[in-house]
């Protein structure tokens, strides 16, 4: 069976009204104590795998959980277990035989070299929970879990609040998420906990931050298919790395990871907006909030890293300057317009044919190829006269070239890929130089303004002014050179 779950985070100030709110609606209150299991080289963790035996109540229930085809959706298969609640009984992965979460099983155990189940971790959770009906007919269950974590001798609060699809209409789920977030101020988080778990098993829990996965694309895709697979894709890049956004943690490379995340899905919504009429003006200025928010901070450290070692080479008498005062990345994350516009985009995502427009395979590359080439005319024209350009000019081809990279990685299964790869790599290349272009040009500002205090940050200013030239150049050539590379969407 599959599971479509959204997990949120439930601040102090949330939490008595939440759970006054599930009792006034019924809710039920449950003991449940799990044990995890893995093998000593964590075979089944890196396959995204999660084993249990919980105690529900008075009886055993053996699970086994996959991951799906995003991030709020996973591959979970249960079988009751006889046993006595005081006696844990043995552990069986042979019961989750002829599922396509337990084929997954066999094969992570099969690749292991010491194949052998050992218990990893155990969580102790009183769950309140309850059944909640809206008037379409969705069907969601509401658990509220507050409890611990532990391993190797330590443990880990837990309060969590979930919201698990049981029927009906899927928009609801979402629909209800959405309310959440904007009246209590929970955030969404893709942590589950077999991975709190394994953390604190490890001693080992700082920011991990997520690349991009390759969405699951065929070559014939019809536009519903195409659009869902990519927004798939996007939201489990920016919900991944979102999620692990702490305070007082270091949070760089996924800050990084999580604009690539909203870059990307604001190409999606961007380029692609014919294949899903029902994209919502409003989420492009909250996405784009946000993304400049988590850039304030992100940009300085980036620029600075870029530059130091040419004014080290040019003999600066000073390398940084004083960094801008900028916005808490974790709190652009969590505000609840935020969380809501991930929702409504994920409502979308997980939507039926309905909600998207009728393209053919073949009206879809058509489509996508008119894109492509738009951005790539565009990039080209800019190329010819790039040394000319205003510095705002020149920071705008460099965003149509960003569009044109990813909307390029995001299609490339669309086409035969024996032109791809040299493509792919001439993009990366003038992508590289346009960055060091622009953070050569965002440093020259802020040196400038810096001298007006501190006069040691005068020479910085004017070697990077007058260094603009040579990144203005070889942006120009990296352009242009973009002419003479063969296209796979012609």
């Amino acid at each position: 069976m599959t599971e479509l779950e959204l997990k949120f985070c439930v601040p102090d100030a949330a939490l008595v009204s939440l759970r006054e709110s599930l009792l006034a609606r019924g809710a039920r209150r449950v003991h449940l104590r799990a044990v995890y299991f893995d093998t000593a080289c964590g075979a089944l963790a890196r396959q995204r795998l999660a084993l249990r035996l919980r105690l529900e109540g008075r009886r055993w229930v053996q699970t086994l959980k996959a991951a799906g085809d995003g991030a709020v959706h996973r591959l979970e298969h249960e079988v009751v277990v006889r046993g006595s609640s005081r006696e844990r009984p043995l552990l069986d992965p042979a019961r989750h035989d002829g599922t396509e979460a337990g084929t997954r099983l066999v094969a992570a155990l099969q690749a292991a070299g010491d194949p052998q189940l050992l218990e990893q971790h155990a969580t102790d959770i009183w769950r309140l929970h309850c059944e909640l009906l809206d008037a379409d007919g969705c069907c969601v269950e509401a658990a509220l879990d507050t409890g611990h974590v532990l391993a190797s001798g330590r443990s880990a609060p837990i309060v969590e609040f979930e919201l698990e699809h049981k029927g009906g209409p899927v928009l609801g789920l979402f629909t209800l998420a959405q309310a959440c977030v904007r009246h209590g101020g929970l955030w969404q988080s893709t942590l589950t906990k077999a991975e709190r778990g394994l953390r604190l098993r490890l001693a080992d829990d700082p920011p991990r931050a997520t690349k991009a996965r390759a969405p699951q694309l065929a070559g014939e895709a019809d536009g519903a298919t195409l659009m869902r697979a990519l927004l798939q894709s996007a939201l489990e890049q920016v919900l991944a790395n979102a999620s692990e956004l702490r305070p007082d943690a270091g949070n760089v490379e996924v800050v990084h990871q999580l604009r690539v995340g909203l870059r990307r899905l604001r190409v999606l919504l961007r380029e692609l907006a014919p294949l899903a009429p029902g994209i919502d003006a409003a989420w492009a200025p909250v996405l784009s909030k946000v993304f400049s928010q988590l850039g304030e901070q992100r940009d300085h450290l980036a620029v600075a890293a870029a530059v130091r070692p040419l004014l080290q080479a040019a003999g600066a008498p000073l390398l940084d300057w004083q960094a801008p005062t900028a916005a808490d990345p974790v709190l652009a994350v969590r505000a609840p317009e935020f969380q809501a516009t991930l929702l409504a985009v994920q409502a979308m995502a997980h939507a039926g044919n309905e909600a998207y427009a009728t393209f053919s395979p073949k009206a879809v590359r058509e489509l996508v190829a008119a894109r492509l080439r738009k951005l790539h005319r565009q990039v080209l024209r800019a190329g010819v006269r790039f040394e000319q350009l205003p510095v705002e000019e020149q920071h705008r081809a460099r965003k149509q070239l960003k569009r044109l990279r990813y909307l390029a990685d995001f299609t490339a299964p669309l086409w035969p890929m024996r032109t791809w790869q040299r493509c792919r790599r001439r993009l990366g290349v003038a992508q590289d130089a346009l960055g060091l272009h622009q953070d050569v040009a965002v440093a020259a500002e802020a040196f400038r303004l810096q001298a007006e205090t501190d006069p040691r940050a005068g020479f910085a200013a004017g070697w990077l002014q007058a260094h603009q030239a040579v990144t203005a150049r070889a942006s120009a050539d990296a352009l242009v050179r973009l002419k003479g590379v063969p296209v796979f969407w012609r």
